[in-house]
């Protein structure tokens, strides 16, 4: 999972924007693992996609990676983010004694 990363893109949905992704992961190595996409409308509708992808050394690539992809974001007015997969997420639990908050263990 170390050279693992998902790259998520939301943005306008026009043609080009999967083989845009799709060749600038191919040019920098890396290997389409899995890809979900979704538009919201056929025309003018919101583009949401999201590919996992392996790169070996990804640990040290991300930053050259967004550098290297801002431009592709601009180009079709995207919100992005990479992310490593093996980085562990904070999260959070927030416990009460109320009673509607409490599970019972059978």
């Amino acid at each position: 999972m170390s050279d693992r990363g998902r790259l998520v893109v939301s943005c306008v949905d026009r043609p080009g924007i999967v083989a845009a992704v799709s060749t600038f992961l191919f040019e920098r190595g890396a290997n389409i693992i899995h890809s979900d996409q979704h538009s919201s409308d056929l025309y003018d509708g919101e583009f949401f996609l999201r590919v996992e992808f392996e790169l070996p050394g990804l640990g040290f690539q991300v930053d050259d990676l967004e550098r290297g992809f801002a431009p592709i974001a601009g180009r079709y007015g995207m919100d992005w983010r990479i992310v490593e997969a093996a980085r562990r997420k904070r999260l959070a639990i927030f416990v009460s004694r109320e009673d509607h908050c409490l599970l019972e263990l059978l």
